[in-house]
């Protein structure tokens, strides 16, 4: 092993056991975050969820960008027509230099106009690193932003720190979901155990019956189940518990 292989080993083995001492997901973030300064990143967009549909929000997001980018993103409903963005959550899966433009020849105008917020705002210099689990049933992606840096500037440290790098924010990415999935997806016992009647294909009646609640009630435990998931359907519910693992079949 030369001496490049083995500094990078030995970054990746400290960011994985810095990881394992957070206390709570904002603290992994700040981890995290701190870990990427090295390489020139000053600001990152994390989000993950079940069966990626543009059409929907993400399930969970964290922002470390300064500023009110992200603010006017969704004032302006463009942050998920962001080409970067719908590249890492819909398909692709090596990471996306934001120097590579010849992506925007075909983008569409929805498009055009967010990166022009983001370039009101200066956030133009970084790498968008999707990430697959669960058989690809399941996606997060991660948007690094080097400020104060040129495209040929990032792509000289990227060229380099590429594998190590992505290797800390698949790190990071697995510890969330590993051991927060209970606090970013806050489901109480009762609506873990109606999804998973649910996904066991139970009967509205049958449950209510099981749990002794009314049909009712049980639809507002489904309801509220959605809600903490993020989930616009009960199906898009009931895959992402189980694709999270919250609950089990």
């Amino acid at each position: 092993m030369n001496d490049q292989a083995a500094g990078c080993g030995r970054l990746l083995l400290e960011a994985v056991e810095d990881f394992q001492r957070a206390g709570d997901v904002q603290d992994l973030w700040k981890r995290l975050n701190d870990r990427l300064t090295v390489f020139g990143i000053t600001g990152l967009i994390y989000g993950t969820e079940a069966m990626p549909d543009p059409h929907r929000f993400l399930g969970l997001m964290l922002n470390s960008v300064q500023g009110d980018w992200l603010n006017d993103k969704f004032s302006l409903d463009l942050f998920y027509c962001d080409e970067y963005v719908e590249a890492a959550r819909c398909g692709e899966t090596a990471p996306i230099l934001w120097s590579d433009t010849s992506r925007l020849a075909t983008a569409s105008d929805r498009a055009l106009q967010s990166l022009a917020v983001d370039y009101d705002h200066g956030i133009i210099t970084g790498v968008s690193i999707p990430m697959r689990f669960a058989g690809g049933l399941g996606a997060s992606s991660i948007g690094c932003h080097a400020d104060n840096m040129s495209f040929a500037e990032f792509d000289r440290i990227w060229a380099v720190e590429s594998g190590v790098i992505a290797g800390i924010v698949n790190a990071f990415d697995v510890r969330l979901r590993a051991d927060f999935k209970a606090e970013i997806f806050p489901l109480d016992a009762r609506e873990k155990e109606c999804l998973k009647r649910m996904a066991a294909g139970q009967r509205v009646q049958r449950i209510a019956d099981a749990m002794s609640l009314t049909d009712r009630q049980v639809e507002k435990v489904t309801i509220s189940a959605r809600r903490k998931l993020h989930a616009t359907t009960l199906p898009q519910a009931i895959a992402t518990a189980l694709i999270f693992e919250l609950i089990a079949l």
